[in-house]
């Protein structure tokens, strides 16, 4: 599955910061000989996404990153294609039928300004509360996270791949 969400990622990004935490050496020695996946151990895992998604923003030096998970296997390139043209000086949150998903796009300025901030309990809220701007998309994958058995036998039996049909 992260495999899935790395290519996704790299079909439009240069360079992944793959942020990894528990287990994190084997996800190290996969991703040895990948000049364009950049591992980065979060030692502070345990306290949540928002450790780690600082431990990404030290570690870039970017003027615009993506911000997404490693169980959204399915976002298509168009989307951070889309989020891409549309960037400015305000974070991007792309929406499927007025639901915010993944990736976030950020513009350095506010990564610094987040990366500076208190520990937040929740980093989309923060964003929220800063200058951002819902971008609709037609890939309803930008909200199939897969965390749950559930959710990874849907994605299993196609349900995405059915849901995509229907929205075009």
């Amino acid at each position: 599955m992260l495999d899935a969400s790395l290519k996704n990622a790299l079909a439009f990004c240069q360079r992944v910061i793959l942020v990894v935490g528990h287990r994190g050496e084997e996800l190290q020695q996969r991703y040895l000989e990948r000049p364009d996946i950049v591992v980065v151990h979060n030692p502070d895992y345990r306290q949540g996404l928002g450790s780690s998604i600082r431990s990404a923003l030290a570690a870039s030096d970017a003027d615009y990153l993506f911000i997404s998970h490693g169980d959204l296997p399915c976002i298509p390139r168009d989307v951070y294609q889309q989020l891409w043209l549309a960037r400015g000086c305000e974070s991007l949150f792309p929406t499927w039928q007025g639901e915010a998903g993944h990736p976030v796009l950020l513009p350095k300025s506010l990564a610094r300004e987040l990366a500076a901030a208190p520990v937040q309990p929740s980093v989309r809220r923060w964003l929220q509360g800063h200058p951002h701007r819902m971008v609709p998309v037609d890939s309803p994958a930008i909200l199939f996270d897969v965390d749950t058995p559930e959710r990874y036998q849907a994605l299993l039996g196609g349900a995405l791949e059915n849901e995509n049909e229907r929205a075009k």
